[in-house]
């Protein structure tokens, strides 16, 4: 390839990447709407929607073509009177009840499905706003570490002016080096987590997004378990049952059938078997004569797993109740603790001005305010992780509610 041809396909690469990114949190979340989870399934609901849809056809009708009556030792259609040729028909005709009882199951199973879908694009922009809580938290902490890791190496300046000067303080120089080793090995840390963060970003939207943290809101929720989406699914489980109850009664009910028959004559040999064609219609029904044995039984097994159902839902209500709670709980605890590292931060900043007056006035070292400055990144750096925790626990418990 020549040079400025490779330049030229490089730069089109750069452009069309950069276009097919999103630029808000609103087109990502629409993207997720496409995620394979999602698509699997919607695709499930189509098949049960496709599937209804059929449920209500007719089986294939059944064409018989043949022979009748043929003798063996002297095949031939004039040497036998009851010799013919044969067309049949046979259609199977199950009672109406039954095909719309089996379309109800499956529109159902449908509709479940759909909302197992709209669930879990809930909880995949969950998952999005919490990789973005989460890098900003990191991001956030890799600089306060590297701020610190400068005021460590202006403490040992500091040290070594104040042993220059007749004071011994070796010891404060090990401290230092415990220190600032700790804080170098978070660093590492934080590395190694924001490339999974990143990595996560692929697997939800294909791509590291360029944008911020939207603002999350504290949706309502008045310890009402009928409004989440895992009780509402469970519900789902309960018609679908009800619906298989609907299936096992119309059992009951016959179903019905149509032969029709064609029969093709010959006259035989010097007009011996003069006549016409034979025509034969036949009407079936099904009689539950086995009843006790079949339709019961399985009418039995549809109540009962239609209670099952009822009492599956019952617990997920009760569950998903008390997780609300705990999430809730869990949710005002983090804001609470935001607004405690706020104040603490505030003071802390108070002091450091305090120790900065102390420090012109010549009542005090350096190495108190660099150490009260290391101690205030510190609460900034558990500022940044405890607002991560407050919006991933926020988006979780928003996703669960429904709408």
């Amino acid at each position: 390839m020549r040079p400025k041809t490779a330049i030229l396909s490089t730069a089109m690469i750069l452009f069309t990447s950069s276009a097919a990114l999103a630029t808000s949190f609103d087109e990502y979340v629409q993207r997720l709407g496409e995620h394979p989870q999602v698509m699997s399934i919607l695709s499930q609901s189509e098949a049960s929607k496709a599937s209804a849809q059929g449920a209500l056809g007719l089986p294939d009708p059944i064409i018989m073509l043949g022979v009748e009556n043929m003798p063996v030792s002297d095949m031939a259609f004039d040497r036998f009177l009851p010799t013919s040729k044969v067309i049949g028909f046979n259609q199977k005709i199950p009672n109406p009840y039954m095909l719309r009882a089996k379309y109800d199951k499956l529109e159902q199973l449908s509709e479940k499905q759909k909302l197992m879908a709209d669930y879990t694009r809930a909880r995949l922009r969950f998952m999005l706003v919490t990789k973005l809580a989460e890098r900003k938290a990191v991001k956030e902490q890799v600089a306060l570490i590297k701020e610190q890791l400068g005021f460590y190496q202006e403490l040992e300046d500091t040290f070594t002016g104040q042993i220059e000067s007749g004071r011994s303080v070796y010891q404060r120089f090990s401290e230092v080096d415990v220190e600032r080793a700790e804080a170098e090995r978070r660093l590492n840390d934080l590395g190694a987590r924001l490339t999974s963060i990143e990595a996560e970003f692929v697997r939800l939207v294909d791509e590291v997004p360029e944008i911020e943290l939207p603002e999350i809101i504290n949706k309502d929720w008045a310890n009402n378990s009928d409004t989440l989406y895992p009780v509402l699914i469970a519900e789902q489980d309960v018609n679908i049952a009800k619906k298989g109850v609907g299936v096992a009664k119309a059992a009951y009910l016959p179903n019905f059938g149509v032969n029709a028959v064609y029969k093709q004559r010959e006259d035989g040999r010097s007009n011996s078997f003069a006549g016409d064609d034979w025509f034969s219609v036949q009407a079936q029904v099904t009689v539950p004569l086995w009843a006790a044995k079949n339709q019961k039984p399985k009418q039995k097994a549809a109540k009962d797993e239609e209670r099952s159902a009822e009492f599956a839902y019952d617990d997920i209500s009760r569950n998903w109740a008390q997780k609300m709670t705990a999430l809730k709980a869990a949710r005002d605890a983090a804001a609470k603790n935001i607004k405690v590292l706020q104040d603490k931060d505030h003071a802390m900043s108070h002091k450091i001005k305090a120790a900065q007056r102390n420090y012109e006035a010549g009542t005090t070292e350096l190495d108190g305010i660099l150490l009260a400055r290391i101690d205030r990144l510190n609460i900034k750096a558990q500022l940044a992780r405890v607002k991560a925790i407050h919006a991933s626990i926020a988006a979780e418990f928003n996703s669960n509610i429904y709408r």
